[in-house]
């Protein structure tokens, strides 16, 4: 099934557009910085406030990532005349721009039994999405459990899913940020003693001195392999278990059209 069977795009507003950013910044602050920021965006924030918050130092990259990341194919001038000067442009004149091109999702309310039901009209919109983003939805089902999804199509649920319904997703968190930043710092740690190693092996002409560390690195390794292979990092949002709680949550925050 493919989204535009479930999902009307109608015109963005500023309002709306403002409304995603909101929402992006802050995921990004509660998934990297385990906190909430400590300024919402508004219309008034600054174009310099905002480039330091995106990562990006000039206009023509942030303009071209919002190409992207709305579908849109505005010109570099037209960025420009939005973005900059930094200090003295603000994000009203960037969502006005962004809303003239772009469009914002509305769920298509579908009928099961002879009745509506906006959460498994929430819930094929939700599968449809993944499926665009290359997922293989032949088995979820409401009660399929949301993670590994969450961190193989991380984006998708963090732009696409998350921009039904902006400021809905709860906490986004890493439960198994502890297992991969141990397992990062133990390689960091012996590819740093390696040099040393090789440096003895060569005094002392022998290969002993290296296998402590290669062996232990040659470890590291294939734990984080086995990481990855359990499904890599274990992306949850707040209590959210499964499609249906998603599904459910996000029908209850977002616009429906008969």
């Amino acid at each position: 099934m493919k989204s535009s069977q479930t999902i009307i795009e109608v015109p963005a507003t500023p309002e709306y557009v403002l409304s995603v950013f909101q929402d992006q910044h802050r995921q990004i602050f509660l998934l990297e910085h385990d906190m909430l920021p400590r300024e919402e965006l508004t219309l008034e924030t600054t174009v310099e406030e905002w480039q330091w918050q995106c990562d990006y130092l000039e206009w023509r990259p942030l303009g071209r990532a919002w190409n992207d990341a709305w579908g849109i194919d505005l010109a570099d001038e037209e960025w420009r005349a939005v973005l900059t000067p930094e200090r003295k442009k603000t994000l009203a004149g960037v969502c006005e721009l962004i809303a003239r091109h772009a469009s914002a999702p509305v769920i298509r309310e579908k009928t099961f039994f002879g009745k509506p039901c906006r959460p498994a009209s929430a819930f094929l919109t939700i599968r449809a999405l993944l499926q665009e983003a290359g997922a293989d939805v032949s088995e979820i089902a409401p009660s399929t459990p949301l993670i590994p999804y969450t961190n193989q199509f991380a984006d998708t649920f963090q732009w696409n899913i998350a921009n039904l319904a902006p400021g809905t997703l709860p906490r986004p968190s890493i439960l198994n940020w502890d297992c991969y930043r141990g397992v990062d710092i133990s390689l960091l740690w012996m590819t740093g003693t390696l040099p040393f190693a090789a440096m003895f092996s060569l005094v002392s002409r022998s290969l002993w001195p290296l296998l402590f560390p290669g062996g232990f690195l040659l470890l590291f390794l294939l734990f984080r392999a086995e990481l990855h292979r359990r499904g890599g990092r274990q992306l949850q949002f707040g209590n959210l278990r499964t499609f249906r709680d998603l599904s459910e949550l996000i029908a209850t925050r977002t616009t429906f059209q008969v």
